[in-house]
């Protein structure tokens, strides 16, 4: 009975336990922390990697120091004056200029004829044959295909242009597109260049290239050649592998958008124009050269030597944008993009003859000068043909520069080498937008210029940058 009852109470108690764990109501103990998973690896190694730090935020865009409209209204006032003064100076027939920094265009400002004989006057759109500065404009296009890898600017020319291009002193040296930008070929603007630009057909490159080189082998002396940047044209074509107007007209100035061209009959607006005048009288009245254009297409692609060297037709602005690229700061989505170090050595000196005021500077295609603008070292090119002085310099550490073209001008030059115009010109603008100085000014409001600088005389030298042989399309001699 006893066992029955020990029994009884053992199952009671039993009973008791699952009741009490099935009403909730037994403590329930603390979960305990999850262990890290067993990766295999060291505690130390599991730890989580740091986070990258973030990357740096692009610095932002210089705002553009630029003067204000009140600032802009009076540096107007005063500079528009000077520089119509300087043009009265130099018997300027007609002229545009630009002035821009790294946004853009400052300033521009035209005066004068055009074209006298229609009563058309010189403005924003006119389109003036800018003789000698479209030697840079050439070298900006060999620099473009050099830099997409289809010219070597170090060839041989006897290769890329496919003739024999060889200094009968020096038959072994090898010439290069380099030398014929540095004009430091050894090529000469001889006789038979000027017999063979100006016939229609032209001559072939060979014979011409065969009686046209001075006793010295290349890269060793600077001898100014439109030939040789004329042959630059054909370099362009081989490079290319099409005619140079074709390629200019059609990969370069259609997608800028402008009507330019390296011949008269290239310009659609031909209304847009500027005749060319030597002080009052007209030396190119510019319709007569129309379809002269066709005998550069007689010879085999890449063997001309005409057109490069100044046949280039453009506006102040147009060229504008040329001047920006050789600046190195080229407007947003333009079609060239220099390599750095290309623009590099078109910006500095590549070959030095002399030391001092006339000291030969030359970049890759382009003239350097210390006496320009005072205290600065610009780059760019001259122009003189016909009658008429056109020049554009950049300085490329500040990004900043001027086009000036004239349908006519007196074609004096200082020491240097830069025509009085192009000088008075440059520095006057200078002076007003880039702190180079003042324009002096007298209390009754007269603005004062020196037109050739005290002691100086007002006389025409002959020099680098003159076309002294070598025509253009309308076979005159003096063209370049």
């Amino acid at each position: 009975m006893r066992r029955k009852a020990r029994f009884f109470s053992a199952l009671i108690g039993i009973l008791m336990v699952f009741s009490a764990c099935g009403s909730g109501t037994a403590p329930v103990p603390e979960a305990l922390p999850p262990g890290p998973l067993d990766s295999g690896l060291s505690e130390q190694a599991a730890e989580p990697a740091p986070e990258p730090e973030p990357e740096p935020e692009p610095e932002p865009e210089p705002e553009p120091d630029r003067p204000s409209p009140e600032e802009m209204a009076a540096i107007e006032e005063k500079l528009a004056p000077a520089v119509e003064e300087i043009c009265r100076d130099y018997y300027v027939a007609g002229m545009s200029l630009v002035v821009f920094d790294q946004w853009g265009t400052l300033w521009q400002h035209s005066c004068g004829w055009a074209s006298a004989e229609e009563d058309r006057l010189a403005g924003e759109d006119t389109a003036y044959r800018v003789a000698s500065i479209s030697k840079a404009v050439t070298a900006i296009l060999a620099a473009d295909l050099a830099g997409q890898g289809k010219l070597d600017l170090d060839g041989d020319l006897s290769e890329i242009m496919g003739v024999t291009v060889r200094n009968p002193s020096c038959p072994e040296e090898v010439i290069t597109p380099r030398h014929l930008l540095t004009h430091t070929s050894g090529l000469v603007d001889s006789g038979a260049y000027g017999s063979g630009i100006t016939s229609n057909p032209l001559w072939p490159l060979e014979q011409v290239v065969s009686q046209s080189f001075a006793p010295y082998p290349p890269g060793t002396c600077y001898i100014y050649s439109n030939f040789g940047m004329g042959m630059m044209s054909g370099v362009v074509e081989a490079a290319a592998g099409e005619r140079f107007l074709a390629y200019t007209g059609e990969k370069i100035f259609a997608p800028m958008g402008i009507d330019a061209g390296y011949s008269y009959d290239s310009i659609r607006e031909k209304e847009r124009v500027a005749n060319i005048y030597e002080g009052t009288a007209l030396s190119v009245y510019m319709p007569n050269w129309l379809n002269m254009s066709g005998k550069y297409e007689t010879l085999p692609v890449g063997q001309l030597y005409g057109l490069g060297h100044g046949d280039l037709f453009i506006s102040a602005q147009d060229l504008s944008r040329f001047a920006r690229i050789l600046a190195g700061a080229p407007q947003e989505g333009e079609v060239i993009r220099l390599e750095p170090e290309l623009l590099r050595q078109m910006q500095t000196v590549q070959y030095q003859e002399g030391e001092g005021e006339p000291a030969i500077l030359r970049g890759l295609g382009t003239q350097i000068t210390d006496y320009l603008i005072p205290g600065r070292r610009m780059a760019g090119h001259q122009g003189n043909a016909y009658g008429s002085i056109c020049g554009m310099f950049v300085d490329p550490e500040e990004h900043t520069g001027f086009v000036f073209l004239t349908s006519g001008a007196y074609m004096g030059k200082d020491e240097a080498g830069i025509y009085y115009v192009n000088r008075d010109i440059g520095r006057a603008v200078y002076e007003a937008f880039f702190g180079a100085g003042e324009i002096e000014e007298t209390p009754d409001g007269e603005v004062l210029v020196s037109p050739a600088g005290e002691g100086e005389e007002l006389v025409a030298p002959a020099g680098e940058g003159e076309e002294t042989a070598g025509p253009a399309e309308d076979g005159e001699p003096g063209a370049k």
